[in-house]
């Protein structure tokens, strides 16, 4: 089998315009879109500004006295009530969510107006407000029978939104994680106190989970995009050049000489794999030196790097192997070419090689997880903000997965001796 990986990586080497294209292609669009996207990071919110209308449909003492009543109709002793509402008092559900807007670092790119339903329904349809948030009629009663008495809640807080983007999935999240931080530390106060005490409010705001995690900006992003894309194409460029050995029998003759036909198609594999490692890290390095991508990390960084170039590099090794025996059973070079770059495109596609995937709906960016360069990318990116290549075992194993389910097609697919 090294003689076969020797002979296709000469093969490769003698073709010095192909090898000229996957090199320079992507170390000149990454040039081009560094110049492009210079500075412009996913994470910066200097530029983002959300307006939203608040409707206070609820009454909040009308709520209270409800809840009072309430605990009246089930026969509790006086003391136990008087503890309770003092705990619901404290709860003010509707302050809840009106001090969230009011904190100052939210307040300074989420702007919230309080109107009426009716003015702002017809705002949000011109198109001067993102959303409106409504707190319907019977909230906090609601709110505090779930929080003190553990009820199931029936009214919930409506957000409405004329058309989904960016800023309203960033709202959308942000109220989201707000009252999912606050139901789980009023939990675990009543938990640990034996009944519900005073809970910790969360407060509003970006949270900095990892102070020495840097920005991930477009110019990076897509470094490993373009880079993963041209990867891609060597699996595809290794299996056309199989073309012109099977029209100058050249597979016939190796089997002549008693080797084993799939000793040929893991020549081809293992080929591709040097090839596409060494094509990687030529790109990351040379970009890195020239347009300094990649921020000063440790040894252990470019280790990192290694090791999801590696399993990447595996991936495009076995989707060769998938096209390199579909090349030997096709009998058009052409169509089999439309197949390969359909495969690759449309793989790129899901995987956010041409954009990022976040501005699209939830299920494709999904999907996108389980495509061989969307998770590499994800990779990169977490990576790079973390440092950390031990959490992303689960990920790395996909991509180990998708290696061994190419090889198997491939070598399934194979054609037999005789058929040969």
């Amino acid at each position: 089998m090294i003689a076969f990986i020797k002979k296709d990586l000469l093969v490769f080497w003698r073709d010095r315009k192909e090898v000229l294209i996957s090199l320079l292609a992507p170390i000149f669009i990454i040039i081009v879109v560094n110049f492009v996207f210079s500075g412009i990071t996913f994470d910066d919110a200097g530029d983002m500004d959300i307006h939203a209308g608040l409707v206070v449909e609820d009454d909040e003492a009308a709520g209270l006295q409800q809840f009072e009543k309430r605990l009246q109709n089930i026969d509790l002793p006086e003391r136990k009530i008087e503890v309770m509402m003092e705990q619901a008092q404290d709860l003010s559900p509707i302050g809840l969510i009106v001090s969230l807007f009011d904190d100052p670092e939210l307040s300074s790119w989420i702007h919230t107006e309080e109107m009426n339903e009716e003015e702002a329904i017809e705002q949000v349809e011109n198109g001067d407000l993102d959303a409106v948030i409504k707190i319907p009629n019977d909230f906090t009663f609601d709110v505090v029978g779930q929080m003190v008495l553990g009820e199931t809640a029936d009214t919930s807080l409506h957000l409405q939104i004329e058309e989904h983007s960016i800023e309203t999935d960033i709202l959308t999240d942000i109220i989201d994680n707000y009252l999912k931080t606050f139901n789980y530390q009023f939990a675990l106060g009543a938990v640990a106190e034996g009944e519900a005490g005073d809970a910790v409010l969360p407060e509003g705001g970006r949270e900095v989970i990892n102070e020495s995690a840097v920005e991930w900006d477009l110019a990076q992003y897509y470094a490993v995009a373009m880079s993963t894309l041209f990867a891609l194409f060597i699996a595809a460029t290794v299996a056309v050049k199989t073309e012109t050995e099977k029209r100058e029998r050249v597979f016939n003759r190796i089997l002549l000489t008693n080797s084993r036909p799939v000793s040929y198609l893991m020549g081809k594999t293992f080929s591709t794999f040097a090839m596409t490692w060494i094509q990687l890290m030529l790109v990351f390095f040379v970009s890195d030196l020239l347009l300094g991508i990649f921020p000063e990390k440790s040894v252990n960084y470019w280790l990192g790097i290694i090791v999801i170039v590696t399993f990447f590099s595996f991936v495009v090794a076995g989707l060769s192997a998938s096209f390199t025996s579909l090349m030997l059973r096709m009998k058009n070079l052409n169509a089999a070419n439309g197949l390969f770059t359909i495969v690759i495109m449309v793989m790129a596609a899901l995987g956010g090689n041409f954009f990022p995937m976040e501005q699209l709906p939830e299920w494709l960016e999904a999907l996108s997880g389980w495509t061989p360069t969307g998770i590499t990318i994800s990779l990169f990116t977490e990576f790079l903000q973390t440092d950390d290549i031990v959490s992303f075992a689960a990920p790395l194993m996909k991509l180990a997965g998708f290696f061994i389910g190419f090889l198997l097609f491939g070598v399934l697919l194979f054609p037999e001796r005789r058929r040969a």
